[in-house]
């Protein structure tokens, strides 16, 4: 039986000890090509931090991705049409 990868990568993820400042620091070092840059960065993260959808300073409550990580994309989109800005 075959152990599917995304199952194994979250497996992983929850066996971490995960922090808003560890994801931020994983954002940091992942590469991206369509980078929307430090400012436009900053904006979304501030908007997700207020956002009642936040869980644990890190993962959107709605889509289950780590804020810190979707916001860099300048393609990506808030669950809640928050953002792109």
């Amino acid at each position: 039986m075959q152990i599917c990868p995304e199952c194994e990568t979250k497996t992983t993820l929850y066996t971490m000890d995960l922090t808003p400042e560890l994801i931020e620091e994983m954002a940091m070092q992942e590469p991206c090509a369509d980078y929307a840059g430090d400012e436009i960065y900053k904006k979304r993260l501030d908007v997700c931090k207020k956002c009642r959808n936040l869980t644990g300073g890190m993962t959107c409550s709605i889509c289950g991705c780590f804020v810190q990580l979707r916001a860099k994309h300048k393609t990506a989109v808030c669950a809640e049409n928050r953002w792109p800005l």
